[in-house]
């Protein structure tokens, strides 16, 4: 990408965030998004494939030292035990919450954009770059080859587990409303790690 592009695409970034700051998700058009970047609407689509990457993005680069700190989680397998590295991972993103969780309900009511998404990233297939949850699903499977989780384990479906964990702390405030702090996540992932069954 030309310096041009970069700046344009940081322009469209910085925008984005600006209306949905003003507007909410769900009022965030790419209209509006374009006219507060000073471009046409379909300068947007020459550096986003839709609009619900270019929500991902203004998040993502915004916490990009968090999701940079998740992506290395994999590196950290056999290090430490799998409960600590898994909360240290689960606590840093819980940093996203007010970000991502409206993002989330803004995609599950709007039809189009879950669909976008998935559109999107099976075009970029391989050339995408990890987010949390292939680096969770990643770090998972690096412990299974060392025998500090179990074979039988589906890396991807646990690694759906432990966000959706996540997103159920920070909105269902009769588990745990505002109250999402390192220690309840901690706990919900010595849960998730150790099961409720009895010894």
């Amino acid at each position: 990408m030309t310096k041009r592009g970069e700046a344009t695409r940081a322009r469209l970034i910085e925008a984005t965030r600006s209306v949905v700051a003003e507007l909410g998700y769900a009022h965030a058009s790419t209209r509006a998004i374009a006219q507060a970047a000073g471009v046409a609407e379909g300068t947007i689509y020459r550096h986003f494939p839709d609009k619900a990457s270019l929500f991902f993005a203004a998040v993502l680069e915004a916490n990009a030292a968090v999701v940079s700190w998740v992506t290395t989680l994999p590196a950290r397998a056999g290090q430490d035990t799998v409960e600590s590295n898994l909360a240290d991972a689960a606590i840093r993103l819980a940093e996203l919450r007010d970000q991502i969780l409206p993002l989330e309900v803004a995609l599950a009511a709007d039809p189009d954009l879950p669909a976008q998404r998935r559109r999107a990233m099976a075009a970029a297939g391989p050339s995408l770059p990890p987010g949390p949850p292939e680096a969770v699903a990643a770090y998972l499977a690096a412990e299974q080859r060392l025998g500090r989780v179990r074979a039988d384990v589906d890396s991807h479906e646990a690694a759906t587990v432990i966000l959706g964990m996540l997103f159920a702390l920070g909105t269902m405030p009769t588990i745990g409303g505002e109250d999402l702090s390192p220690e309840r996540i901690a706990s919900a992932i010595r849960l998730l790690v150790h099961g409720i069954a009895p010894a």
